[in-house]
């Protein structure tokens, strides 16, 4: 059987027939991939069109590393998306990820804190109204659009608003929903579209909801507040099932007193009522966080995290 010249990089070969058909089949297999895999990008693209309607304001810091800010921990790749990332809680969550190397991103209504937040940790801030479905999910799109996925989604957003039932209106009640129920279902169900579109699989992914002691425990004029936080506690362990096949676990934090500024004007008492004999800090919040993340801890799923310096478990009468 004669031989096939066969020409690659300018350097003419003769091939064996069999050999030239298998270089060829190989080509045509690998070219036919990267177009399927083409594809199913587009279609991503053109499915998430839709929620570019509203866009977000988007702060890109200058890279400077801060005092005490590790850039070689080997988590550097690890991608990060907080909501509420501004003040508070969130706050706390954004620092300790950005010290740790993660890439973080955050949105936040409060435009002047975000971009505080984010020239001080080196953060992505996107001022968004979480209530706004387009204008979050845009968020989204726009950061995955950047890092091509999400690794870790923190639904940190809230309003701790309280007023007497006889003063509440089912407007209230509705927009108190809106803000700390619904964005923890409209992120979570993005994450997993994306995931879904995907070719290639990733093989790491953690959705951490912040709940609240007051899912258990409330006191009078905490409707609104109450019912969204056991919202956030029956929807963690719902997505951790619905999302298993996406390699994605699902867990809450239930924080209790957490002291977010003038710590230090607290009470002795104020301290000593706590089983751990003080108030706690954003930090405590943030710490737990970053563990639930460390890769070999994906068996902690579908779970509650208590941190309230054991509150919840002193059993409290009047003498």
């Amino acid at each position: 059987m004669p031989y096939t010249q066969f020409e690659y990089l300018n350097i003419t070969l003769d091939l064996h027939p069999r050999i030239t058909d298998k270089i060829e089949s190989m080509a045509d297999n690998y070219i036919e991939r990267q177009y399927e895999q083409y594809e199913a990008r587009k279609a991503a693209w053109e499915k998430a069109r839709k929620y570019g309607k509203k866009k977000t304001g988007i702060t890109h810091p200058a890279r400077t590393e801060q005092p005490g800010q590790t850039t070689t921990e080997p988590h550097h790749y690890k991608r990060v998306f907080v909501t509420g990332g501004a003040n508070g809680i969130g706050k706390a969550i954004v620092e300790i990820f950005c010290k740790s190397g993660y890439r973080v991103a955050f949105c936040d209504k409060d435009e002047i804190a975000g971009k505080r937040t984010a020239e001080e940790t080196g953060a992505i801030f996107h001022q968004v109204d979480i209530s706004d479905k387009d204008m979050l999910e845009h968020c989204m799109q726009s950061i995955i659009e950047e890092w091509d996925d999400i690794d870790i989604l923190i639904n940190n957003a809230g309003i701790s608003d309280f007023s007497p039932i006889t003063e509440t209106s089912i407007e209230d009640f509705d927009r108190i929903l809106s803000i700390n129920l619904r964005p923890v279902f409209i992120t979570s169900r993005f994450m997993a579209i994306h995931r879904q579109s995907q070719t290639i699989s990733n093989p790491y992914g953690r959705i951490i909801n912040i709940c609240s002691i007051r899912y258990l425990m409330s006191e009078s004029g905490s409707e609104g507040y109450a019912a969204s936080k056991g919202g956030i506690y029956s929807l963690t362990h719902a997505l951790a099932l619905s999302l298993a096949q996406f390699h994605i676990t699902v867990n809450s934090i239930a924080p209790g007193w957490i002291q977010t500024h003038d710590y230090d004007r607290l009470r002795p008492e104020e301290h000593a009522q706590h089983p751990s004999r003080r108030v706690g800090k954003p930090e405590d919040i943030a710490r737990m966080c970053r563990f639930l993340c460390e890769e070999g801890n994906d068996f902690i799923n579908g779970e509650n995290i208590t941190i309230d310096g054991g509150m919840t478990k002193k059993m409290i009468y009047t003498e």
